[in-house]
């Protein structure tokens, strides 16, 4: 993704709505209860370039618990527009 720790954790709310959620350094878990909860890793913020620009970058990784194929589709939409970014 083009964002940074910071930026991820400050729209993170925005991601996931009314479920709980807390953060541990690069360690995020999502707690929808009823035995469901997500696993969010970050990896180390790095830049691209590209051109002249100079692009935050970080890999994150999702891993979902006793979700349904439906519902972890759900969710990754949500999750995508959440961090979707206008632009041409």
């Amino acid at each position: 993704m083009g964002i940074t720790h910071h930026e991820f954790v400050r729209l993170l709310p925005r991601a996931v709505r009314s479920h709980h959620f807390w953060v541990h350094d690069a360690h995020v878990r999502v707690e929808e209860g009823h035995g469901k909860h997500i696993d969010i890793e970050l990896g180390p913020e790095e830049m691209r370039q590209i051109a002249l620009m100079r692009i935050a970058a970080t890999e994150v990784t999702l891993s979902f618990h006793g979700y349904s194929e439906a519902e972890r589709k759900a969710f990754l939409e949500q999750f995508d527009r959440a961090y979707h970014r206008g632009g041409g």
